[in-house]
């Protein structure tokens, strides 16, 4: 099992690292583009802080194991909080009417969010006794 959560967890990490910098850096026009039609329905801003949220819920995957200071338990939260996120974005693309492969990719990786959350939570809680 702790192979597949090192799995997700390294996908999660790829998947939020790369569209959460994207959302931040690039133009919100080349975001439209490249595909993310979604971003017509929300201002720039809220597209910013998104992608903001996105990338530090993948430092909050990693960045406790390299930083040993770092309490196990971001790993989890980060987890959860992108999990969170995944929700509005099912909610967005189902409401959309987007491709299904949006909302299959957005479950997907919601799913992954959750998985690492409740079995990371539970070493942490482990750990504890």
């Amino acid at each position: 099992m702790n192979k597949l959560l090192w799995l997700f967890q390294i996908l999660l990490i790829l998947a939020f690292g790369l569209f959460g910098a994207q959302k931040v850096l690039m133009p919100i026009d080349d975001l439209i583009s490249f595909g993310m039609i979604w971003i017509e329905d929300f201002p720039a801003w809220q597209v910013r802080v998104i992608g903001a949220l996105e990338v530090l819920g993948a430092l909050g995957l990693f960045l406790p194991n390299l930083l040993k200071p770092l309490p196990k338990i971001l790993v989890p939260l980060a987890a959860g909080g992108l999990a969170v996120t995944m929700v509005g974005a099912v909610a967005t693309h189902v409401m959309r009417a987007d491709p299904a492969l949006s909302i299959i990719i957005t479950s997907l990786l919601f799913v992954m969010g959750t998985t690492v959350a409740v079995k990371r939570f539970g070493e942490v809680r482990g750990e504890a006794n």
